[in-house]
């Protein structure tokens, strides 16, 4: 299992944004056009979450399967 190191701004809003994921991983450049897709980059929130995804380190991201927590790298 690789390390994460994810930015506090993305910590703070993927929440937000949860439920784009589903318990089949995606990766970080997978779920970056997810968001792209789903929001518009110009919202100034949204393009702020989308840079912090960019600033994070993970390779993978899924829900568990009980979809009540997030996993990285699994």
């Amino acid at each position: 299992m690789n390390t994460t190191n994810l930015n506090p701004l993305f910590i703070d809003q993927i929440v937000n944004f949860a439920h784009l994921l589903g318990t089949k991983p995606f990766t970080k450049q997978e779920f970056i056009e997810v968001v792209k897709r789903a929001y518009s980059i110009s919202n100034p929130k949204t393009n702020l979450f989308y840079m912090a995804v960019y600033r994070s380190t993970f390779e993978t991201i899924k829900l568990s399967i009980n979809r009540d927590s997030i996993l990285f790298n699994q």
